[in-house]
């Protein structure tokens, strides 16, 4: 059995995502990281209370990520958008490596242009860290029928 993480990109760590997260991994043993109680600066900019080196210390120990997010302005919430586009500057970034990703987005009935977004960039994170998609949905009946973690 893997050792699984619940990553909560939205801002409100109580909300629909991390409700639709909580419903998904229901059975299933699982750890959950909040982004939202971590500190993280925009690609380029460096200052001392940054704080993405600390998010990957449970990342480093699972074998598969759970990341869920809001659908914002058409894409993934700012918070999950501004990790990924950490990770080009990051030596961390290679734990990811051979991970399971199993990723959702909620959102009030997204466009078809929009799930087309989310998805182009979730295939090239994980074309670029090397991780295993192993499940990709969009909205609470995508993610009821998509495939759980073991």
């Amino acid at each position: 059995m893997s050792k699984i993480l619940f990553m909560n990109t939205s801002p409100d760590k109580n909300g629909n995502t991390f409700q639709m997260g909580t419903d998904y991994l229901k059975g299933i043993k699982y750890d959950t990281l909040q982004m939202a109680d971590y500190k993280i600066y925009q690609y380029g900019q460096v200052f001392e209370d940054d704080q993405i080196k600390e998010m990957f210390i449970p990342i480093k120990t699972a074998d598969t990520l759970v990341i869920g997010s809001p659908v914002y302005w058409y894409s993934v919430g700012g918070l999950l958008k501004t990790f990924f586009d950490r990770l080009y500057m990051l030596p961390e970034a290679k734990t990811l490596r051979g991970k399971k990703l199993y990723f959702f987005a909620q959102g009030e009935a997204p466009s078809q242009e929009a799930v087309d977004t989310i998805e182009y960039l979730i295939k090239n994170v994980c074309r670029v860290t090397e991780m295993e998609l192993k499940g990709f949905a969009v909205g609470a009946s995508e993610l009821n029928h998509m495939e759980k973690p073991e």
